[in-house]
């Protein structure tokens, strides 16, 4: 959530399906002055051989059927919306690109144009359950001979929006950012009255959210997953957001858990937490590329590994803003040039709490950062992690140093991240990540080798691989974009 920003908005890149291969799409990385690159006007399609056919709404938006198969490629237009109290299942291997635009005249925003965004609103369900050698790709059309003609760039899929009734620090339920509401549907989430704290809006898992985002307006923007007061009943388990114009995961509120997601190439923040969110999320990979765009604020760098607030203003609102945040490895530069284009490995602000334990941060000009503009609440843990910084290992900033729970921190600001990191099989292994050479990138350069900080057995190593255990990351992920850095 961000509330002053100028946003960069496009990133050239496209992220391929699996088991299925297309041509080269080049970049030229021209900046045009807003954060946006150039690219050729050409771009290989892939076609798995599907048809491509429009999802069945109403008048509204609201989807009539109750499951897609994976025999077509389905098109999302414009925004679609689950029926409150019905069930949306995707088989799995689906592919869901983004279909036609549609404008809506929002009352609060005025006209705004979208496609390519699926909504669960409070009491609907979303069953996206595939598997590791099948997973559920929501993507571009150019993936899959829907469309051709131009490179995937972030943006071009809006996004996945689910909304659930689960506590918030808000007093009444709140309307989510980004989308217009039809008639009959409520697209707001949480609130005092009724808090349904294990509410289930559903499974996701084994998903790939590709190319997403949408900014807008200020303060109105749409994430790769956007999760509104979501309850602990929900399963959220192995999911990739690649290359997302905001954030890849914004959690407002809510008590659902998490567990093995990955974040590449994300404009702004990889795990974003307002609004009191108390969930739990265990083993996650925050990657950035030197080759994205990255979202600025007031001119600077706004793009962190993770972003926590209690709320925009920073008030003591109840519950805090508090996640419990295990097996984290947030990944920036591997080494100390363009590091205007990031801010924060860490930054928590505005009043939040945290509880972060056994995580790697590193290749950020600052590690971690505590207490802009009002401060950090208590009690909060940071303890058993490995956290470097090109600049500062832990920045306190406007404030004494709050009175926090720090233990066995690990911290070291060195040119090259690696040398310290010690993480892949040998020292001349390089685990951060390019699009130039995500062709052969390999997980497994995350995992900390016997020299490393990081490594232990398995109730203490550090990170979100560990040693000696294959990578959770293999089959259903893709870290290969189709385009050519140059």
């Amino acid at each position: 959530m961000k509330l002053n920003f100028v946003k960069s908005m496009l990133i050239a890149a496209s992220v391929a399906i699996t088991g299925v291969s297309f041509t080269s799409c080049e970049k030229n990385k021209f900046d045009s002055g807003e954060g946006n690159f150039d690219q050729s006007a050409t771009a290989g399609a892939l076609n798995n051989g599907r048809p491509c056919v429009s999802i069945p709404v109403n008048a509204s938006g609201i989807i009539t059927v109750s499951s897609l198969s994976n025999a077509n490629n389905w098109l999302l237009d414009g925004v679609a919306y689950v029926a409150p109290g019905q069930t949306l299942t995707i088989d799995p291997g689906t592919v869901i690109v983004t279909g036609a635009t549609k404008t809506y005249n929002d009352p609060a925003f005025g006209p705004q144009t979208l496609a390519g965004v699926l909504v669960v609103p409070k009491t609907a369900r979303l069953i996206a359950q595939g598997t590791a050698g099948n997973p559920i790709v929501f993507t571009t059309p150019q993936r899959v001979g829907c469309s051709s003609g131009t490179c995937s760039t972030a943006g071009q899929f809006g996004g996945i929006v689910v909304l659930g009734r689960a506590t918030t620090n808000r007093t009444t339920p709140v309307r989510i950012e980004g989308i217009p509401q039809p008639a009959g549907t409520d697209i707001t989430f949480g609130g005092t009255a009724n808090n349904i704290n294990n509410d289930n809006s559903g499974i996701i898992e084994y998903v790939r959210i590709e190319y997403p985002g949408y900014r807008l307006a200020e303060g109105n923007e749409i994430n790769g997953l956007t999760l509104g007061g979501v309850g602990s009943g929900t399963t959220l388990s192995h999911i990739q957001v690649s290359y997302s114009a905001d954030d890849a995961f914004e959690f407002f509120g809510g008590t659902v858990n998490a567990d093995h997601l990955v974040a590449i190439g994300t404009d702004d923040d990889d795990f974003d937490f307002d609004f009191g969110y108390t969930g739990t999320i265990q083993y996650a990979l925050g990657l950035k590329d030197p080759n994205s765009t990255h979202s600025t604020s007031g001119g600077n760098s706004d793009s962190n590994g993770i972003e926590s607030d209690n709320d925009g203003s920073g008030s003591g609102a109840n519950p805090k803003t508090n996640p419990i945040l295990v097996n984290f490895t947030l990944l920036g530069y591997a080494n100390n040039s363009n590091l205007t284009d990031l801010q924060d490995g860490n930054r928590w602000r505005r009043a939040t709490s945290l509880n972060m334990t056994r995580s790697i941060i590193a290749g950020f000009p600052t590690g971690i950062e505590y207490g802009r503009t009002t401060g950090i609440t208590n009690p909060s843990t940071f303890v058993n992690n490995v956290v470097h910084g090109y600049t500062d290992s832990v920045e306190v900033i406007n404030t004494p140093k709050p009175s926090i729970l720090f233990g066995n921190i690990n911290n070291q600001s060195v040119t090259l991240a690696n040398n310290f990191l010690q993480l892949g099989p040998t020292t001349a292994s390089n685990p951060f990540y390019s699009c130039s050479t995500a062709a052969s990138y390999n997980p497994a350069l995350l995992i900390p080798r016997s020299s490393s900080p990081a490594f232990g057995n398995a109730t203490t190593y550090k990170g979100a691989f560990q040693p000696g255990q294959p990578v959770w990351t293999a089959g259903w992920t893709d870290f290969n974009p189709e385009f050519c850095c140059n």
